[in-house]
């Protein structure tokens, strides 16, 4: 019982070791992924200038949370795209248009309720 409890253990931290190892790997060799972290970083920048409270702060890290998300989903259709099959096809470029589609959707999204957020300070 001892053994079979280990195992699980194991698989459970194998899941955390792998989740990060992909974060990092995205950081370091994304530069989509690098660029939404820097978006986030800056919005967390405003977002600490102007005070906002715990509700303000919840949402806004929810969508950056749902931008950089979004863009690791993104890449990875893309590299799975690319690594059955690197030539050009229509049905490629569907694919990966809809995924960068579904990034830019949240981006625009985020962008407003940040921008709903803030004018609630300057105004």
């Amino acid at each position: 019982m001892k053994s079979q409890n280990a195992k699980i253990w194991m698989k459970f931290l194998l899941k955390f070791k792998f989740g990060f190892e992909g974060l990092i790997d995205g950081i370091l060799h994304d530069f989509s992924i690098q660029l939404q972290f820097l978006m986030g970083f800056i919005a967390i920048l405003i977002a600490a200038f102007f005070g906002f409270s715990d509700i303000e702060w919840s949402i806004w890290l929810m969508c950056i949370a749902l931008v950089i998300s979004m863009e690791y989903i993104n890449s990875s259709i893309e590299s799975i795209i690319d690594r059955f099959d690197p030539s050009w096809h229509l049905l490629t470029k569907q694919a990966k248009d809809l995924g960068s589609g579904a990034v830019l959707f949240s981006a625009i999204l985020a962008a407003i309720i940040g921008m709903i957020l803030v004018a609630r300070h300057l105004f």
